[in-house]
């Protein structure tokens, strides 16, 4: 629902700015170079908020809010070139929500939803200075001017410090988009000195210009990441890329002809063209939602046969888990049930208590073991630090004294942080099941993109009762060997002096990889 409502309100978004270019346009005739160049700046960025919103298949929250960048973006220009006295506070108080949107995206970009140190006093920053700026448009200009430069360096060093604290979270990204952050960078120049060329006779014209464009500096991430869903435009689940070039070409080339016709001038053209793009948007957010309700009827070949696939895999799981019902929760329950007939008793009520709350954590721990579920509120160290205290209750009458040595910046991206998750549950299990020792260390670190995940404990037993025995008695250690191992890892098991045993899992952390995964949160 959410999702829907986002779309319609950047749709009316989108039918509002050409309302309103439309009847600056009337109302200036000619109308002068700024308002021609703001009019088209405005459509570029209208015209590409509906295109990655449209893509944006998996609700991305970073990839929504450049949406909503760019739809205030457009506003923000279309209002520095009009001399009314209401549209001019509308302007002025852009200025201090489009940079706090701004500072919170590249956040987001950077650590992709997921929690971080110092987050709550990050946004607090963001938000407070936000605010004491849009205070300060009713009090006078130079009040505004005065915190709105306090907002910005504010701002500013709010990010420095965060980035600076997580500053290998931070190099990790920009190892991973730099390619794009420096194409992205040669555009802004390009552009930069184009509309420098085509403006310079307009007065104003370079001021508040870092406001808008700094947003541009990710946008070929952002596209970059949006191309990765193959065909994740809706309209193409009817039409083919040629399909949709041809009949888009056919639009442009139909307002062109209703503009020679009629003579309505260049900008009109341009207003035309935002009202075809609209329409084009309104069809993918119906289309999306038919899809989703399963009522589309015209469904390619090749998207009915990865349905069946995953229809495949669902039934499967199904089977899994109806198997899981049957076997561990059916048979309580009609225990239970049964039991009912003597509940007087007081021995029976008793066992009825233990038995539900016997199914009340195990249910609970299939589901972690089905799908671990990591706080996005958290950091990745809090959520593990959660995990160990977890298992530890799970043995009540083992009593190990675990020092858990991981960095409060520790940064795992998808789908990294739910595998390390698995990978430390398995072995901090097989110390408290298997292990004789009474202690056990544990070292997380991830450096250079490789993440590194050591277990060691001082008990009795040697390498060969993990290396040399059947595999079937440790089938989870095994089966977790088997993946670190897929994914170009490695498992290496020692002995720890001078008892006990060494687990060191070395892991690389590939973001081209893991980056596939950025939508999917």
């Amino acid at each position: 629902m959410k999702r829907m409502i986002f779309k319609l309100l950047l749709f009316i978004n989108f039918i509002l700015l050409i309302l309103y270019m439309g009847l600056e346009i009337n109302i200036q005739m000619p109308c002068s170079m700024s308002k021609t160049v703001s009019v088209f700046l405005s459509s570029l960025m209208l015209i590409d908020a509906s295109y990655v919103s449209s893509c944006n298949i998996r609700d991305n929250k970073a990839i929504s809010l450049f949406c909503g960048l760019l739809a205030l973006d457009g506003w923000y220009i279309s209002l520095s070139v009009s001399d009314n006295a209401i549209t001019n506070i509308a302007f002025y108080a852009l200025s201090p929500v489009i940079w706090c949107i701004f500072i919170h995206f590249i956040l987001m970009f950077l650590f992709q939803g997921s929690g971080y140190k110092f987050k709550k006093a990050a946004n607090l920053c963001l938000t407070g200075t936000c605010i004491c700026s849009l205070i300060g448009i009713l009090i006078s200009d130079n009040m505004f001017a005065l915190l709105y430069g306090i907002q910005f360096l504010a701002s500013w060093l709010c990010f420095i410090f965060v980035a600076a604290y997580h500053r290998k979270r931070a190099a990790f990204v920009l190892k991973a988009e730099w390619k794009s952050i420096l194409f992205s960078l040669v555009v802004i120049i390009i552009l930069f000195i184009a509309y420098c060329l085509t403006t310079m006779g307009i007065k104003g014209n370079l001021s508040n210009f870092g406001v808008y464009i700094p947003v541009l500096l990710f946008s070929m991430s952002i596209h970059g990441i949006i191309l990765k869903e193959h065909r994740s435009f809706p309209l193409s689940a009817i039409f083919s890329r040629f399909q949709l070039l041809l009949l888009l070409l056919f639009g442009v080339i139909i307002c062109g002809l209703i503009t020679m016709t009629f003579g309505i001038g260049r900008l009109s053209y341009l207003l035309m063209l935002d009202a075809m793009f609209a329409f084009i948007y309104v069809c993918n957010i119906i289309l999306d939602f038919n899809l989703r309700q399963g009522s589309g009827n015209m469904v390619m070949e090749s998207k009915y046969n990865a349905a069946l696939a995953q229809l495949q895999q669902e039934e499967q799981i199904n089977l899994e888990f109806s198997n899981f019902l049957h076997d561990n929760i059916l048979q309580d329950l009609l225990s239970i049930k049964n039991m009912m007939y003597k509940s007087t008793s007081p021995e029976i009520q008793k066992i009825i208590t233990q038995t539900l709350d016997h199914m009340n954590s195990y249910i609970r721990e299939q589901m972690q073991n089905y799908h671990p579920v990591l706080l996005s509120k958290l950091t990745i160290k809090e959520n593990y630090q959660n995990l160990l205290a977890y298992i530890a209750q799970s043995f009540p009458d083992r009593h190990i004294s675990i020092v858990f040595d991981c960095s409060d910046s520790l940064f795992l991206v998808p789908p990294y942080d739910i595998f390390i998750y698995r990978l430390l549950k398995e072995l901090v299990t097989n110390v408290y099941k298997h292990s004789t020792g009474e202690k056990a260390w544990i070292t997380l670190t991830q450096d250079h993109g490789m993440i590194v995940l050591c277990v060691k404990d001082n008990g009795s037993a040697d390498t060969d009762s993990l290396t040399c025995v059947d595999s079937s008695k440790h089938r989870g250690l095994a089966l977790s060997a088997d993946r670190v191992h897929s994914m170009d890892g490695t498992v290496s098991i020692t002995p720890n002096f001078p008892h006990g045993i060494c687990v060191c899992i070395s892991l690389p952390m590939k973001g081209d990889a893991s980056y596939q995964y950025f939508i999917s949160r």
